[in-house]
């Protein structure tokens, strides 16, 4: 594992510095459309957004970039490894190809904090706000994390059969922000138990829970919703990449771009 995780990490780091002006323009994209939504809110409302506002406006941000990287990274790279003629390659590692998968996008999520940090470091630049993160909001963005890594290895199983998956990739990432920014888990009766199985949204309320104040009764019950959301869509994600993993290898389709 020590190994796989290494590897993945030069990989990154090699790709950055022959792509330099790919990883600037994506930063530079990630600022443009943070002042974008801060600047159509705050037109929205009609008033400039500061305080409490601010900090759910930003954590909704960072809490869908983080998502939707994780979750799109897999089907992109491998559509990228089928058109450069490397998919074959990948399967033939002696880990399982999901564990890879998950452990490329585990770095890839990780060095992608960089730019984030840029955004953050902008956001305090221009607004002049001044908010505080709690250790305790680090709980539910790593179960959002797992639920999208879980998510991702399900968009990749398609990937592997199907190779083209843009369309599917770019409707994902407008579901994510739904599901994010809108107050899903917040409803009762038969939608609360829709929205437990949604993906992200149990993580996502609980984020909200947590940045209320004074907002400690029901953080256990949220908890575990989150949690068990968390282990079926990784779960499902691992279970079906492996479906998809062994059906492509007997259909030899794995060259097929």
């Amino acid at each position: 594992m020590t190994g796989l995780l290494g590897a993945e990490v030069r990989r990154i780091f090699i790709q950055t510095r022959r792509y330099p002006f790919e990883f600037a323009s994506g930063t530079i994209v990630l600022v443009m459309v943070f002042l974008g939504l801060f600047v159509g809110a705050s037109y929205l409302a009609g008033v400039p957004i500061r305080g409490p506002h601010l900090s759910d406006v930003v954590l909704g941000y960072m809490a869908w970039m983080l998502a939707m990287t994780a979750t799109s990274d897999m089907g992109f790279d491998l559509q990228n490894e089928a058109q450069n003629g490397t998919l074959e390659q990948l399967f033939l590692t002696p880990r399982p190809t999901g564990l890879v998968m998950l452990v490329r996008d585990v770095v890839s999520v990780t060095f992608y904090m960089v730019p984030m940090a840029v955004v953050l470091v902008v956001v305090v630049l221009v607004t002049g706000a001044r908010f505080t993160v709690s250790p305790l909001d680090l709980v539910p963005t790593a179960l959002a994390l797992a639920t999208a890594w879980g998510l991702g290895l399900v968009i990749a199983s398609g990937a592997i059969l199907f190779k083209r998956m843009n369309q599917v990739l770019n409707l994902v990432q407008f579901l994510l922000l739904f599901v994010v920014m809108a107050p899903i888990a917040q409803l009762g009766g038969m939608w609360h138990v829709a929205a437990t199985i949604l993906p992200l949204s149990p993580s996502v309320g609980l984020l909200d829970h947590l940045t209320i104040p004074g907002g400690g009764a029901g953080t256990a019950v949220l908890l575990i919703e989150a949690c068990a959301n968390a282990a079926l869509w990784l779960g499902a994600g691992l279970w079906l990449f492996a479906r998809a993993d062994r059906l492509a290898r007997d259909r030899a389709i794995l060259a097929h771009y």
